[in-house]
């Protein structure tokens, strides 16, 4: 007799398409927190935000204090379960401190028993050409992707010289990076491999430029997924390991006061160099530092959510359509 699953059968086809690497520890691209996913996944050029490295280890130098993050989420019809927290801690001199924790899985994948001998295979009753199973599972299994990731900042406030009288517009420089480590595990089987991230960003404000009081703030950055293409060794017999392919991020982010309204105006543009260049846009009014609300495209599928912030409470949702199913989140940060 012959255990296996139908659901393994998916997951086998996951594992083939990794050895061509493609789509290595791809749970990594789902991102993390409600405000950028819900920003069309908007984040390489952020304000600020515990959940900046999974966007841009950079963009935690915009954390003014401390800052902690969770969020979960059941996503393509409750297939998989996403789980995550961090939090960033601003240290001496300008330099800054996190730690991100985040997981995908799959509970209970029933494993079912075939018989070899049997003239109807596996792949036939996957696709529907043969009768269906009308007995239970032999027993369970599940499917666990998790990062821990590591993130170290330092901010180099500076001044730019226009070569204009009286222009020197200050600008704020930060260079981060992540150290992180990789755990895949399917059945009995492992999967594990150390990861670099190398990330830039640098935001200036236009009313220094400009000298209107009504000009908003402008932020750039870049951050360098899997510098060294990071390896997922197996601990299969043969040790075959995948390779995370190294991805450009890149982006800018334009902020735009609205006195008339007590409120914000916030756009955003990220592209991949990973699939061809995904590209993610997104838009935020923050009306009276109190509630936002927030719609955005992440590589052509809409994505919409709210925001609400009471004190030191931030809670978002963010609703995202997919092929697979529409996914919704929830995350909540805590600003002290």
């Amino acid at each position: 007799m012959k255990h296996i699953s139908l659901l393994v059968l998916i997951l086998l086809a996951n594992f083939l398409f990794a050895q061509e690497h493609r789509y290595a520890a791809s749970f990594l691209e789902l991102g993390v927190g409600a405000r950028a996913l819900s920003m069309g996944g908007t984040g390489v050029a952020s304000n600020g935000r515990v959940t900046d490295p999974f966007w841009n280890p950079a963009g935690i130098v915009m954390v003014d204090r401390l800052q902690t993050g969770s969020m979960y989420a059941n996503l393509y019809n409750k297939l998989e379960q996403q789980s995550y927290l961090g939090f960033v801690l601003p240290l001496m001199k300008n330099s800054f401190f996190a730690f991100s924790w985040m997981r995908l899985s799959v509970d209970e994948i029933p494993r079912y028993e075939f018989d070899e001998d049997s003239p109807i295979t596996a792949y036939q009753r996957l696709h529907g050409q043969a009768q269906q199973l009308t007995y239970g599972p032999v027993d369970y299994f599940s499917n666990q992707n998790d990062v821990f990731i590591f993130s170290f900042a330092r901010l180099f406030p500076t001044t730019l010289d226009l070569g204009w009288q009286y222009f020197e517009v200050p600008i704020k420089f930060g260079l981060g990076g992540n150290i992180k480590y990789i755990n895949q595990q399917i059945d009995k089987n492992k999967a594990s491999g150390i990861g670099i991230d190398i990330g830039g960003i640098m935001s200036f404000s236009l009313k220094d430029i400009f000298a209107g009081e009504y000009y908003g703030n402008l932020n750039f950055g870049l951050n360098i997924q899997d510098v060294a293409e990071t390896r997922l060794v197996w601990d299969t017999e043969s040790r075959h390991a995948d390779r995370v392919y190294r991805n450009f991020k890149y982006g800018g982010q334009y902020t735009q006061p609205l006195p008339f309204l007590s409120s914000e105006l916030t756009i955003a543009y990220d592209v991949d160099s990973k699939y061809n260049g995904n590209t993610h846009l997104g838009a935020e009014l923050l009306l009276k530092a109190l509630f936002a609300l927030r719609v955005g495209s992440n590589s052509g599928h809409i994505t919409a959510g709210a925001g609400l912030i009471l004190w030191k409470v931030h809670v978002n949702y963010a609703f995202q359509g997919h092929d697979l199913g529409n996914s919704h989140r929830v995350s909540l940060n805590l600003v002290f």
